[in-house]
């Protein structure tokens, strides 16, 4: 077939009469979209070779460090590498079976006789597995570790950030349940391209073939811009010819970059946790008479302080005030006890946050499950996720202690049970549950029963002291406490939430 065949069937295809030189110009156009593509693709990013070779001497350096923690350790201790799991869908994947077997490798070359092989955990796990098969769960990092009679457990989890694998990890003294140490092992990109940094892997490649197939649409309104014009715009030949001698003809030739597109990134405040949408039944039919009844409650995605507002934290509002007296804490990392709900609700403004709601409270406390606490019913596991009388007063220790020392729940949060109390949003009625239904993001009721006498709500039971908020029972993600706003308590401290709207604009 000739050229001029092949201009007759490609003008019988499209139904419009092209010149020549518009051919040719579409031909050019083409070639140089597809270079510019394969190139983006080829050129643009690290490899994923070069950006896993960064990942795994980040990980060679957190093992480094765990051996040096236990080089410094009193004793010598067995370490178990246990638990690594899928921090989005909170499940034990193939992708972190893989991080287990690598980490406990690159321990067990430091520390040969003090790490848990990982094939023995491996057959642990299978083993709880065929003895209770009617269990669907995984079984519990704890109990695993504990089989292995080891002194130390590390855990962890680990996400798809924009494409980048991050991977943290936590090392406790299972004895105790105190955190030892944590870090984030993460890769970084060895030229810094904030476009691909924000956007997935999986959505960077649908891109390339979504670019690659507008070369070759399926109809003639898929065409855009000057590679095929209509005819109306259609220049006559004398004029095309008179426009190839201007000097700016040869931009022609080389596609205009399209114009930027706006693309919304969420940015996740820093020491905060994202919590994701989804419905949960609130309260408890089991439990004090203001739990009553549950109820299925849906709430928005909001984001919630990782941990207790600390003393540290605090200092930063000059405006914000504070009491003192009997087992106060003023070392920078407890949490700031004497502080009553206006102040605290001033310090969440301070910080362009607010205080979360008994809903979106009783919500993360219970991260997915439907149980007493998030890790189930068992009491014997509450020291390790709790300051409460069995750990500090019963032994003489009086106050609140440091956040975040004690294990954190599925999504991260530190010390919903116990430590201190928290106050929420939300005005207390004991019949509010009960009387009133608000499925959807609940704020509870408008105003305070008592105008002179205004109680609020307050969560997460406290490290000891008054109204039975030490025991187990008083800690539970159910139970709810009430206070005037003006009360100032060593028992009560707060945390902060934020509404999901602290994006940033970026050209993708």
């Amino acid at each position: 077939m000739n050229q001029s065949e092949n201009e007759n069937l490609i003008k019988k295809s499209v139904g419009l009469k092209i010149p020549s030189s518009s051919l040719f110009s579409i031909v050019v156009l083409s070639f140089c979209s597809l270079f510019l593509i394969f190139y983006e693709v080829i050129f643009g990013a690290p490899s994923s070779t070069e950006t896993l070779a960064i990942f795994d001497s980040k990980l060679e350096i957190a093992a480094e460090n765990i051996a040096k923690q236990e080089f410094e350790s009193e004793k010598k201790v067995l370490i178990a590498v246990v638990d690594l799991f899928n921090y989005e869908t909170q499940e034990h994947d193939l992708k972190a079976e893989a991080l287990e077997e690598q980490l406990t490798d690159l321990l067990y070359e430091k520390l040969p006789n003090q790490v848990i092989p990982y094939f023995e955990i491996v057959y642990l796990r299978l083993e709880w597995k065929s003895r209770f098969p009617d269990i669907l769960h995984e079984p519990l990092t704890e109990d695993i570790a504990k089989l292995t009679d080891a002194d130390w457990l590390l855990t962890g989890s680990y996400e798809s950030i924009y494409g980048l694998l991050s991977v943290r990890l936590m090392l406790y003294e299972l004895k105790s349940g105190n955190l030892l140490w944590q870090t984030v092992v993460g890769s970084k990109r060895i030229e810094e391209n904030y476009e691909e940094e924000s956007i997935p892997e999986e959505t960077i490649v649908q891109r390339k073939e979504q670019k690659s197939s507008d070369l070759f649409p399926q109809t003639i309104t898929q065409f855009h811009g000057p590679l095929l014009p209509t005819v109306s715009q259609q220049p006559p030949w004398e004029q095309e010819m008179a426009a190839q001698q201007k000097p700016g003809f040869i931009s022609t030739l080389i596609p205009a970059l399209p114009p930027p597109v706006e693309k919304e990134v969420q940015i996740i405040p820093e020491a905060m946790v994202l919590i994701s949408e989804g419905e949960f039944l609130m309260g408890s039919d089991f439990g004090d008479e203001d739990e009553l009844p549950d109820h299925l409650v849906f709430i928005n995605s909001f984001y919630l302080d990782q941990h207790e507002v600390t003393n540290a934290d605090y200092s930063k509002c000059l405006a914000c005030e504070r009491g003192h007296g009997g087992f106060d804490t003023v070392d920078p990392q407890q949490p700031t006890v004497y502080v009553d709900w206006k102040n605290a609700d001033a310090f969440c403004e301070f910080q362009h946050k607010r205080l979360p709601t008994e809903a979106e409270w009783e919500y993360a406390a219970r991260a997915g499950s439907e149980s007493e606490y998030s890790f189930g019913d068992n009491i014997n596991l509450l020291e390790n996720y709790a300051w409460l009388e069995t750990n500090t007063s019963d032994l003489g220790l009086w106050g609140a202690r440091d956040v975040s020392t004690k294990m954190a729940n599925q999504w991260g949060l530190f010390d919903l049970y116990g430590n201190v109390m928290e106050w929420v949003q939300n005005y207390y009625t004991q019949n509010y549950f009960a009387s009133v239904r608000q499925p959807t993001n609940p704020k509870g009721p408008s105003l305070a029963e008592d105008e002179k006498y205004p109680l609020r709500v307050v969560r997460g039971g406290a490290w000891g002291g008054l109204h039975g908020a030490g025991t187990p029972a008083g800690v539970r993600a159910a139970k709810r406490y009430a206070f005037v706003e003006w009360t100032r308590s060593f028992q009560i401290g707060f945390r902060c939430a934020m509404d999901v709207n602290t994006k940033i604009k970026t050209n993708q």
